[in-house]
């Protein structure tokens, strides 16, 4: 998690990663991945059927074969589980951001609101709950360091979103 407020450190906040609150994401995964093998395995499968040794015949299935097999090696590789979204709360401009970076570095913006464009918030000891406008849990974060949960917590009071 990151926060960019000059007296905040990358050490001092932690963030739990976001829970999805169905499993769809996941079984289309597993699928996905199912899939994928039973692609894979039907491409050696495919010389197992007895063919005469016509040219056309064995050209088809070596054909067939390659393909079944990157297709099932690509739909195994890409059902993996994409990385978590980073936290970033940023106290002095009063924002949320979660962030997802890639494999190239970049990094995506999933979603990015005010502290006033928040639904509600939570404190409860070290841990904060946001919620977005539609009522949706948009990130739970456990703050260790008592300055960085006094300004986040001033800010979100100013916002009027705790009391």
């Amino acid at each position: 998690m990151t926060a960019t407020a000059d007296f905040m450190n990358k050490d001092a906040m932690t963030a739990e990663r976001s829970l999805m609150l169905d499993g769809g994401r996941m079984l289309v995964r597993t699928l996905q991945r199912i899939f994928g093998a039973g692609l894979f395995l039907a491409a050696f499968v495919i010389w197992l059927a007895p063919v005469s040794a016509q040219a056309e015949m064995m050209l088809l299935r070596l054909f067939l074969s390659a393909a079944a097999a990157l297709a099932g090696i690509g739909m195994m590789l890409a059902s993996g589980r994409p990385r978590s979204p980073e936290v970033r709360i940023d106290t002095i401009r009063r924002t949320v951001s979660l962030v997802r970076p890639d494999v190239a570095g970049r990094q995506a913006v999933l979603s990015h609101c005010g502290f006033r464009d928040l639904g509600a918030a939570e404190v409860e000891g070290h841990v904060v709950r946001l919620w977005d406008a539609e009522g949706q849990l948009l990130a739970v974060v456990t703050l260790t360091d008592r300055t960085v949960l006094e300004s986040l917590t001033n800010g979100l009071r100013d916002a009027g979103k705790i009391a």
